[in-house]
Parts: C-alpha cells; sequence; structure tokens
C-alpha cells in the first residue's frame, strides 16, 4: 500500500512539472503559486501567532506560540527555483517544525525573486534577514537553519558567507535537494533527466539528452536569477565552494532527480573537510519530496528523520542525557 501511495504522490507531482524546456511557462506557473500564497495566506496553527516584520526591507513571518518567547528558532528559506514567492507549503509546517525544536520559534523570509531580482538579490536579503533576527535577540548557536532546492542554494551561501566572515554559526542546517550548480556541470543533470518529473522530461523513456538540451537549459528561465553572473561563483553555485567550519548538516535528495550530484558534491565535499553531512537518498523519489509529506510514505518517513535531527540539534544538552 505504501509503495502505491508513493506511486500516486509522483502521478500528483507530475502536474508540477517545470522542465526548463517550456521556457516561459515555467515562470508564469511558479508566478501563479506564488500570487495564491499571497491572496490566502496560510492561518497560524492553534496556540501559535504569526508576526510579520520588515526585515531590513524584506518581508519576513515569525511563528511562535503565544504568549512565550522562546529563545531557539527556525529558519526556513523556501525554495522554487529563484522564482517562486512565499507559499503556504512552508507556512503549514511551523507546528510540526516548532514541535521537534521544543517549542522554537519558527521564521519564514519572503526575499526577492527572479527574473525581476538577479542575483545577488535574494541572497543579499537572506543575510538581511539572518543580520535582523540576531537583531531581535537571538543568538546563531541557537538557530536551525532550513531550506529546500533554491533555499537549500541560500542556506549554504550564507554559511560560506559566515564562515568566509569570521563570524559565529548557527547550531545546525537542514537541506533537502539543495541546488548547488547553476553550470549544469553534475552527471546526474544527464542521467535523470528523462525521469525527473518535476525539472526534467518527467518520462522513463528515451536515452540521455544531448548537449543541445542542457544549452537550452542553462539559457531559460528556470536559470534567470543568475543571468549574466558568474555561474562558479562559491556563493550563487556553492558546490564550488571549501567547506571547512561547517555546522552539522542533514541533506535529502531524490534518488530519481537531476540534482542529485549537488547534494552528494556538497556532502562529500563537508564529511571531507572534517564536518558531518548525513544524507538520505529516496530511492525512486523526485525533488525535495520530503515535502510532500502529506501525500507519500515515502516522504513522510523522510520529514520525520528531518525532524529528529531538528530535535537533537535544538536540544544537545536533552540528547545527551
Amino acid at each position: 500500500m505504501a509503495k502505491l501511495r508513493d506511486k500516486i504522490a509522483v502521478s500528483i507531482i507530475r502536474l508540477v512539472n517545470v522542465n526548463p524546456e517550456k521556457k516561459d511557462r515555467v515562470i508564469k506557473k511558479l508566478k501563479f503559486f506564488t500570487r495564491l500564497g499571497r491572496l490566502v495566506p496560510g492561518r497560524p496553527k492553534r496556540g501559535f501567532e504569526r508576526v510579520e516584520y520588515d526585515a531590513n526591507g524584506v518581508p519576513l513571518e515569525i511563528f511562535k506560540r503565544k504568549n512565550t518567547d522562546p529563545e531557539k528558532l527556525v529558519f526556513i528559506i523556501h525554495g522554487g527555483v529563484f522564482i517562486m514567492g512565499m507559499v503556504n507549503t512552508y507556512r503549514a509546517m511551523h507546528r510540526m517544525v516548532s514541535d521537534a525544536a521544543d517549542g522554537a520559534a519558527v521564521a519564514i523570509i519572503d526575499y526577492r525573486t527572479a527574473p525581476e531580482s538577479k542575483y545577488p538579490a535574494a541572497h543579499d536579503d537572506v543575510m538581511a534577514g539572518w543580520e535582523f533576527l540576531k537583531g531581535l535577540g537571538y543568538k546563531p548557536r541557537d538557530i536551525i537553519l532550513m531550506g529546500d532546492s533554491s533555499g537549500g542554494n541560500l542556506v549554504l551561501s550564507l554559511l560560506l558567507r559566515l564562515r568566509d566572515n569570521g563570524a559565529e554559526m548557527p547550531a545546525a542546517a537542514v537541506l533537502m535537494s539543495p541546488w548547488t550548480d547553476l553550470t549544469a556541470a553534475g552527471e546526474s543533470y544527464r542521467t535523470n533527466y528523462r525521469r525527473d518529473i518535476i525539472f526534467g522530461a518527467g518520462s522513463r523513456n528515451g536515452g540521455l539528452p544531448d548537449d543541445s538540451v542542457i544549452r537550452k537549459m542553462l539559457d531559460c528561465g528556470v536559470f534567470s536569477y543568475a543571468r549574466d553572473a558568474d555561474r562558479r561563483d562559491p556563493y550563487l553555485s556553492p558546490v564550488f565552494g571549501g567547506y571547512h567550519g561547517m555546522p552539522p548538516v542533514l541533506m535529502t535528495v531524490g534518488g530519481y532527480e537531476m540534482l542529485l550530484c549537488d547534494t552528494l558534491a556538497v556532502a562529500e565535499k563537508i564529511n571531507a573537510a572534517g564536518g558531518s553531512a548525513e544524507v538520505i537518498v529516496g530511492k525512486g523519489m523526485f525533488h525535495a519530496y520530503p515535502l510532500y509529506y502529506q501525500l507519500s510514505p515515502a516522504a513522510k518517513e523522510a520529514f520525520g528523520k528531518i525532524l529528529a535531527f531538528i530535535s537533537r540539534h535544538a536540544n544537545p544538552d536533552k540528547t545527551a542525557i
């Protein structure tokens, strides 16, 4: 039954397909999701409140239990290939994330998106959000970062910038299918192109794509955020960064997605540099699959492991007992 439900989930998620060959239709679809999220913002769960802030010019929301002032915080940086803005998928998880982190507050930032804003707009917004949260009194050692896809890119970029500036690092980070290579050089961009149901052709039929498909991908709207920037810049494509001095990281990735190498390469670098990067590869799963925990048993299991990781690092003293 679980495998059947996973297959049904794959069929549903296939409808979200944003294959780069569709060009401008991709942008229109993602902007539509953004408008829905802003038209009807998700309500806080019972017992929680949402407070909206202007974080140095960037919209930011904090969810927390009513009449509490928690010291710990989970900072969620949403995905959406740098094109989609805040949607309710991320708001909906605030209670589970807070419960896992022993009542921590949950912050979500609505950074600037492409094609209207190009690199480094979103990256600068996330840094501004980080500084704003510190200004509210949250200490880096009490913050856990969480991001998927382009949000995972932004988490890694933030970590690299903090490390490079000699700043205090957060307690840990969770990355779901982080988009780390905007040059699309990884082997899985080709080997998984046919079976990636979100970014690829969404079919197991056919052989490897030729170079013209990859070139078309690099020039399409999905990559519009990078525009004319150097795509090997480690802050834009974190796969090219060095990873000494990183906090513990948990990474999840679908076995059938084009961004598989984006996760594996960064995890290998973190571990090689003496850090700790745990990787969960979902067999036959798609991009950022843990976000669909309500549809798929495999996604629910992976999301449960994410919550357990958050719990361990939000409460290290309690875990050690």
